[in-house]
């Protein structure tokens, strides 16, 4: 039998080549790709709407798509010059995009140029243990080439960019200048005339601009107009090492600067890697709480200087290998970890990392001399693509709780100097609610607003969740001693304002009374309140604020469920309103568990419902009943996070997912949009959608929290929140415990007897009365089920993955055994070529969840019995769950009537009933009354089956 010819061994060879070279297959198509987002200023996208040019024949565009970015890119093949990236080359010389795959932290695009395959890799790193780094504005772009047809070929790279990267201002006058060093060259650009914190069409105009390469054999360069770079290259393949000095303006005549590499003549070539970086020093415009305006420094100064740039650009080069390596093993544990979940679950958290990442400016203040204050760090969020009026604002604390499960996920150390700003700003007000911002026009941090009262419980619960959240998973409590007056003057509003908002707007700008949603997350906040004291050992307040958890959130279920028990309504006392509960993942993310598991099961069947009746449209499901042309993509992750079943979870997931995928309207990925047409409504390229990462969130280790004394406080307890469970999952078994369990099982026995006996009493006295002093209940009340204190043990998901808890997360815990200007700077986790474990720690319990001891139980028990014979006597939960029998919202003026809305705080007596008129209500037995008796004993028999099952487990331990 004769052999094939060689021509048909060679053809088939080169399918065969170029098949490998396109694997995988695409599968995700989002209308917009990231190539380079580092900062709020620097996030650069390719629009990939459906019959959009592929990159090779289109220019980049910075995130609103309003304004080109001037970025080229070329490749010089046996003397014939293909584009890879930029729109002035036409067919026949443009590389063919035969594949396109996102990452985390990676864009890769694969293209044939001739008889070359060409891998184009747009590199914006995740650093989550090097501050410095993260802080740092530069990404890559990296070439690679191999031979088609396995025949050795002479080639050349190149690419530029353009001063489009300075301004929104194309008019704007620019000068640049060019730099060698040992180790790199690079190209700088500045605005002849910048302006210091402003924007036109969202772009800074105080920002620099650079273009380097680290040195390396075959390098060339050329500062010139595009036709002359561009041009010198397609017709030498090299450039002339040369700059122009006629300065100009960015506009009609576009300068380059430009970067090229002669390979020479081989099979397969690369990588050859450019840096491209855009660096605003100072970074934002701080008004501290006195009234100073200071120059906030990005982070990276702290090590390279204020005025050293050419250092960090020759170390940002030169490690390009290291540093591709690490986010390889970022991106490998992130869409492992998210795989287990689902495969479109994967595309979500990658095409998320860096929009949420690239909010962020990290920065350090300077002393009197101008050096980095290394210890003094804050960092701000813009609000990226909002619709609302105020579009620039800074640090937006909703879109800080939306992205709160990526930040965590990363690194929880980032969430403490982002809330700081808010903290330090608001400590000696006397406003009783939280601010919703500390400024409308980023990057101007002139201070908070605290006129939108509207807003109050939204936010006011979002950051006691966000405060307490970061304790938890960082081990970090400085910002709980440092500002527990502040939190404890917002759980006190939310003591009062939570259970019936009235007036309040929620993060979706809803504004109907007594909405389901908002109060959950207002109640929430106390019971995080209450953590935040046990984790300082104040214990007394530890105990109240878990005494007002307690009755709200029992009033809260009698008045937010249907009337057949089945779902959570969308507002109180609405049997045909609904709403996704997605608030209620903090109680899940916090390990809190104040909500009843048969609820959560009772509404997950709900959704399911609601799939199944079509309100599961094209692109996901609207927020709640009120709604009929919006959703959220971090809202519905939320709610995915907190279904019973995998398979509705599923649903809910792949209706973000295809909204991602489609690519049939223009604009970056966006939170809110229509989720019947796909429309854009809000938030593109913002950083809400960190919230898609609320499911891999859920199997975060908490660690121990190391405080310091609260000043101006005395311990409230003795040694009740210093026990034995260390970050190790070490316990020490402690007598005081297991003598506690005990006398506190004997406490609970007398307890229950003695409310039977004023129970009975009040009883007899009722029949003495005459039939005129009775009251007259109706002939059925509704009475409903007071039990909805089901903890889940450690907190856990209940349809959790198989996901390993030191891959879940904790990417870089804080180094809180030594400065602060260490946090994450010298010990990477994830080191070249591999992901080491062994830098994870942390314990498998969390404080607050199933874990702790008898004596704790026993210190509940006791704080929710302290108050009042009812619910509780010092908020209005009594009075407000006698008005649920009829299930009738209350609204705040029949609160007060009834003598809940008191305000009452600790060391205040609280009325043991509604205040009533007459002499009757002294005398008869009032619904609040046996509403309350009955939350006290199913109270009292809850906690003793914990004592029981739970008698010889210490409590977390708090280190101080």
């Amino acid at each position: 039998m004769s052999s094939p010819p060689l021509w048909l061994v060679l053809w088939f060879l080169s399918l065969l080549s170029l098949a490998l070279a396109q694997s995988p297959v695409q599968t995700f198509f989002p209308a917009a790709v990231p190539l380079s987002i580092r900062s709020p200023y620097m996030s650069i996208w390719q629009q990939c709407v459906n019959g959009s040019p592929p990159l090779s024949h289109a220019w980049p565009l910075f995130w609103g798509l309003q304004s080109i970015m001037g970025w080229a890119g070329k490749i010089r093949v046996d003397g014939i010059t293909y584009a890879w990236l930029g729109d002035d080359y036409g067919p026949p010389f443009v590389a063919n995009v035969t594949n396109v795959q996102i990452t985390p932290t990676r864009s890769i695009y694969v293209m044939q140029a001739g008889p070359m395959n060409v891998t184009v890799t747009f590199l914006s790193p995740i650093e989550p243990s090097d501050w410095v780094l993260q802080s740092l504005p530069f990404s890559y772009v990296s070439v690679e080439a191999s031979s088609l047809d396995g025949q050795p070929h002479d080639v050349q790279v190149y690419s530029d960019i353009s001063a489009e990267w300075l301004s929104g201002d194309r008019s704007s006058l620019v000068r640049w200048s060019q730099h060698s060093t040992e180790h790199s060259i690079y190209h700088e650009i500045n605005l002849q005339s910048p302006q210091q914190g402003v924007e036109i069409n969202h772009q800074a105009q105080d920002g620099i601009a650079y273009y380097a390469m680290a040195n390396r054999s075959g390098l060339t360069w050329q500062i010139a107009q595009d036709t002359t770079s561009r041009g010198q290259f397609h017709d030498h393949g090299v450039l002339t090492n040369t700059f122009t000095t006629a300065f100009a303006s960015i506009s009609p005549i576009f300068t380059v600067y430009a970067i090229s590499v002669d390979l020479g003549t081989a099979t397969t070539f690369g990588p050859v890697t450019w840096a491209v970086g855009y660096v605003r020093n100072p970074s934002i415009s701080y008004t501290t709480p006195a009234g100073n305006v200071e120059q906030l420094r990005p982070y990276f100064v702290t090590r390279y200087g204020v005025d050293n740039i050419g250092e960090a650009i020759d170390a940002w080069t030169t490690s390009f290998s290291d540093i591709e390596a690490r986010a390889i093993a970022f991106d490998e544990a992130v869409m492992g970890n998210a795989s287990k979940i689902s495969s479109h679950y994967a595309d979500l958290v990658s095409l998320a990392t860096r929009q949420t990442l690239g909010s962020l400016d990290i920065t350090v203040s300077t002393d009197s001399t101008g050096q980095p204050n290394a210890s003094d760090v804050r960092i701000f969020m813009k609000d990226i693509g909002s619709s609302s009026m105020n579009t620039e604002r800074v640090n937006p604390v909703e879109k800080m709780y939306a992205a709160l499960p990526a930040l965590l996920y990363v690194n929880a150390s980032l969430v403490g100097p982002l809330l700081r700003p808010l903290l330090d700003a608001q400590d000696n007000l006397t406003t009783p609610y939280a601010a919703p911002d500390i400024g409308p026009a980023y990057p101007n941090a002139t201070g908070v607003n605290l006129s939108q009262a509207d807003q109050g419980v939204e936010q006011t619960g979002n950051m006691l969740i966000m405060l307490y959240a970061h304790a938890r998973f960082s081990g970090d409590g400085s910002l709980l001693s440092a500002h527990y007056g502040l939190a404890k003057r917002w759980a006190n509003y939310l003591v009062d304002q939570a259970l019936t908002p009235s007036n309040q707007v929620d993060a979706d700008n809803e504004g109907a009374s007594n909405m389901t949603n908002l109060a959950i997350k207002g109640i929430i906040g106390v019971k995080a309140m209450a953590e935040i004291s046990r984790a300082l050992g104040q214990d007394l307040d530890a105990q109240q604020y878990d005494s007002h958890a307690a009755a709200l959130v029992g009033s809260w279920q009698s008045l937010a469920t249907s009337s057949d028990q089945q779902h959570i309504l969308g507002t109180y006392g609405d049997q045909n309103s609904w709403a996704l509960m997605y608030n209620i993942y903090a109680d899940l993310l916090l390990g809190t568990n104040i909500v009843s598991q048969t609820l959560l099961k009772d509404q997950t069947a709900y959704y399911n419902i609601l799939i199944s009746s079509g309100n599961l449209l094209s692109y996901g499901i609207l927020l709640d009943s009120f709604i009929s042309d919006r959703t959220s993509a971090a809202w519905q992750l939320f709610t995915a996070a907190t279904v019973q079943d995998s398979g509705i979870q599923g649903r809910l997931i792949d209706g973000v997912w295809a909204r991602a995928n489609y690519n049939g309207t223009s604009g970056t990925f966006p939170d809110t949009y229509n989720p019947s047409t796909g429309a854009v409504v809000s938030d593109t390229a913002g950083p809400a959608v960190g919230g898609l990462f609320s499911i891999l969130a859920l199997s975060l280790p908490n660690v121990t929290i190391h405080v310091d004394p609260v000043q101006g406080q005395s311990p409230g307890g003795s040694n009740g929140s210093n026990g034995g469970n260390g970050s190790n999952g070490h316990h020490k078994t402690s007598i005081g415990a297991v003598v506690g369990g005990v006398v506190g099982g004997i406490a609970v026995v007398a307890l229950v007897a003695l409310a039977v006996f004023f129970f009975m009493r009040k009883r007899r006295r009722e029949h003495q009365l005459d039939d005129g002093e009775k009251f007259d209940a109706p002939a059925e009340p509704h009475r409903p089920t007071l039990s909805p204190y089901t903890y889940t043990p450690q907190g856990e998901s209940p349809i959790s993955p198989n996901i390993h808890p030191l891959e879940a997360g904790a990417f870089a815990e804080a180094n809180l055994s030594g400065p602060l200007d260490t946090i994450g700077s010298n010990t990477s986790l994830v080191p070249p070529g591999s992901f080491d474990r062994s830098g994870f720690s942390g314990s498998s319990e969390r404080p607050g969840s199933g874990g702790s001891s008898s004596k704790m139980r026993e210190r509940e028990l006791n704080a929710r019995l302290a108050y009042a014979p009812s619910i509780s006597g010092s908020s209005n939960a009594a009075s407000n769950t006698g008005s649920a029998s009829s299930r009738d919202p209350l609204s705040p003026s029949e609160s007060r009537s009834r003598g809940g809305r008191s305000g009452t705080r600790s060391g205040r007596s609280g009325s043991a009933s509604g205040t009533g008129t007459g002499s009757r209500s002294n005398v008869s037995l009032s619904p609040t009354d046996v509403l309350g008796l009955r939350a006290e004993v199913e109270n009292l028999r809850r906690v003793m089956q914990e004592i029981r099952a739970e008698r010889l487990e210490p409590p977390p331990e708090y280190t101080g």
